[in-house]
C-alpha cells in the first residue's frame, strides 16, 4: 500500500504494518493460540520507531532488544518534550503492555479456562489504536482519515491456495479437476504425484487422462517428471479467475 508514515522510515514502516497485518489475518482466522507472541512482536515493531524518533541507534531486524532496553526506551519517549503528547501518554502504555502480554500473560489458564480470544482482542484493539495514532501523527492525516486506512487493512482475503503449516490445500469447492491442477501450477511446478493428491479426483486412471488431455491442449508442459504452465494455461487461468475466491 502507499507510504502511511510519511515521516518515518519506509522499513520501519514496513514492519510494523507487516505485524499488524499478521495480527489482524490470524484474528480474522480465529487463530488465537499465539496472540501474545503476535501483539509482542508488532511492540517491539513500535520501539523501534521509537528509537528513531528518539535519534537512537535502531536495533537491527531478527534482533531481540533486551528487557531493560525496552524499559529504557518507552521511559525515554515518556519524558520526551518534543514527541506527540498521546504518542508520549497513550502509545507508549499501549507499547508496555503488548510486550508484558508477550513475557507474563500464560496461555495454560488455571481451571481449564482459556482467555485465548480475549487476549487476541486486546492485542488487535490496541494495535489498532496505536496504527491509528501513528497513522494520525506521522502521516499527518485527521483520525477519521486514519481510521479509513486502517479499515483498509488486511481485509479478509482468503487465498485459493490456502497453507496451513506450510501445507497447501485448494480452498475452492466449485473448480473442476482441470481447474485445480491449473491453480496448483499457477503458484509453481509440480509433480504428478502431488497434483493428484491435492485435487478432488481419487481415480487415478481418470486423473491422468485429464492430465495428458491438458499437455495435448497445450494448457501444461512436462519436464523432468514436473508440470509447468504454458500461456494457454495462464489464459485460462485469467478467463474464468481461477485465483479469485
Amino acid at each position: 500500500m502507499a507510504k502511511s508514515l510519511k515521516t518515518i522510515p519506509d522499513n520501519l514502516e514496513d514492519s510494523l504494518f507487516a505485524e499488524y497485518v499478521e495480527i489482524k489475518r490470524r484474528f480474522q482466522l480465529n487463530d488465537c493460540g499465539p496472540s501474545q507472541l503476535n501483539g509482542g512482536r508488532f511492540a517491539e515493531a513500535v520501539l523501534r520507531i521509537f528509537q528513531h524518533l528518539l535519534d537512537i541507534p535502531i536495533t537491527p531486524p531478527g534482533q531481540d532488544i533486551k528487557a531493560a532496553e525496552k524499559t529504557t526506551i518507552i521511559n525515554k519517549v515518556t519524558n520526551d518534550p518534543v514527541i506527540d503528547e498521546h504518542v508520549r501518554q497513550k502509545v507508549t502504555v499501549l507499547t508496555k503492555l503488548l510486550l508484558d502480554f508477550r513475557n507474563n500473560r500464560n496461555v495454560a489458564h488455571l481451571g481449564g479456562f482459556s482467555a485465548n480470544k480475549i487476549d487476541a482482542s486486546f492485542v488487535l484493539s490496541s494495535a489498532n489504536w496505536i496504527m491509528a495514532e501513528l497513522i494520525r501523527v506521522y502521516g499527518n492525516y485527521s483520525m477519521d482519515e486514519a481510521q479509513a486506512i486502517i479499515d483498509k487493512i488486511a481485509v479478509p482475503n482468503y487465498p485459493v491456495i490456502f497453507e496451513i503449516e506450510g501445507e497447501e490445500f485448494i480452498a475452492r469447492e466449485d473448480l473442476l479437476v482441470k481447474q485445480e491442477i491449473l491453480v496448483l501450477l499457477s503458484k509453481q511446478k509440480r509433480d504428478i504425484e502431488f497434483l493428484f493428491s491435492k485435487t478432488k479426483d481419487n481415480n487415478r486412471s481418470r486423473f491422468n487422462k485429464t492430465v495428458e488431455s491438458m499437455r495435448v491442449e497445450k494448457f501444461i508442459a512436462v519436464k523432468d517428471g514436473f508440470y509447468h504452465l504454458l500461456p494457454n494455461g495462464i489464459k485460462e487461468i485469467q478467463a474464468k479467475s481461477l485465483l479469485s475466491y
